[in-house]
């Protein structure tokens, strides 16, 4: 089973997020996956994911500003599935713009979550949220 699944098309953040997961005392498997289309086609075992039935992770942890599909279109997607239904989401992105938090939890993001500034900030945040979304929160799949 896959833990986290981050959609991230910032190469930068991508890898500050494997760096602070591989220092995690807790084992966590993840997949980064960097355009919106990909993460469309894994979420709903399409396209280059068909064959094999990509497993669900416990957490999506979804940047908005992606190519070929928004944030935004893979939260109504995800949404829309039996598959993805009940699947945590959770955006973490640089917008702090009350629009765009709106819009994610009226789509059916469970959380958003700005990203801070620094590499040290960063690293507190992501484990807290996966200590909660993958250790205290109880999910039926």
């Amino acid at each position: 089973m896959l833990d986290v699944l981050y959609v991230e098309d910032n190469p930068d953040d991508a890898d500050v997020f494997s760096r602070v997961v591989r220092k995690m005392e807790n084992a966590i498997s993840y997949k980064v996956i960097n355009v919106g289309s990909e993460a469309l086609d894994y979420l709903t075992a399409d396209g280059k994911y068909q064959a094999e039935t990509a497993p669900l992770p416990k957490l999506l942890l979804l940047d908005l500003d992606l190519s070929e599909y928004s944030g935004f279109e893979i939260i109504q997607k995800a949404r829309s599935l039996a598959r993805t239904r009940l699947l945590p989401i959770v955006v973490f992105s640089t917008s702090d713009n009350p629009q765009d938090i709106s819009q994610s939890l009226h789509l059916g993001a469970n959380a958003y979550v700005v990203k801070p500034g620094s590499y040290q900030s960063i690293g507190q945040l992501l484990r807290r949220l996966c200590d909660f979304w993958l250790i205290d929160n109880n999910v039926v799949n």
